[in-house]
């Protein structure tokens, strides 16, 4: 009687643990705003757009098309594969970050609201083939990607990183950048958000 109270009892609790699990990971509500938890005080710039279609008809663009150089287009860059239905469908924050070392041009940084799509694309990015795309590693447990392709300007380096809510691009001529945003969502640098 007792082995099978305990044996009931550790169903019950598998059930409620893979079901908390599944919840945590799948059905993560919409935060507005949570975007700019990424971005640092320290932008000189932040633009916040409630999906990639208003960042497109936003000023903004042409800036982020002119830091790619050679005349390429974000949305082309976008539309080259199917990954924007997954990673941008929804909040987009968009920042300038001065030089933080001795380069030419700033920083520009990315940061759009995935939710409940996070592990899906992290398992995507991890299993991809797409040339030009590589890992990096971690920074503490968030993974970091760079993606090398002749479309954007020569000294130039695209990299992002994927959290729990958020994916993060980062353009800039140092591929660490991306840290500041990462080490800004886990608050140990203070974001716009922290200001307000």
């Amino acid at each position: 009687m007792k082995r099978k109270l305990k044996f009931e009892g550790t169903i019950v609790l598998g059930v409620v643990f893979a079901a908390a699990v599944l919840c945590c990971s799948f059905c993560q509500p919409f935060i507005s705003g949570a975007v700019c938890d990424a971005i640092p005080t320290q932008a000189t710039f932040s633009y916040q757009a409630e999906s990639l279609d208003d960042l497109w008809e936003s000023p903004v663009f042409s800036q982020l098309d002119k830091a790619l150089g050679a005349g390429n287009s974000v949305e082309a860059l976008l539309h080259s594969n199917d990954w924007v239905k997954l990673a941008a469908p929804s909040e987009v924050a968009v920042a300038a970050i001065p030089l933080r070392y001795a380069g030419q041009t700033k920083t520009w940084a990315a940061v759009c609201w995935v939710g409940w799509r996070s592990p899906w694309l992290r398992w995507k990015l991890e299993h991809t083939r797409a040339e030009g795309l590589s890992f990096l590693g971690k920074h503490a447990v968030w993974p970091i990607w760079k993606y090398e392709t002749p479309d954007i300007a020569r000294g130039t380096s695209l990299t992002f990183a994927l959290t729990d809510k958020l994916f993060m691009v980062c353009l800039s001529e140092n591929p660490t950048d991306i840290l500041l945003l990462l080490d800004t969502y886990d608050h140990r640098t203070p974001s716009i958000n922290d200001s307000k």
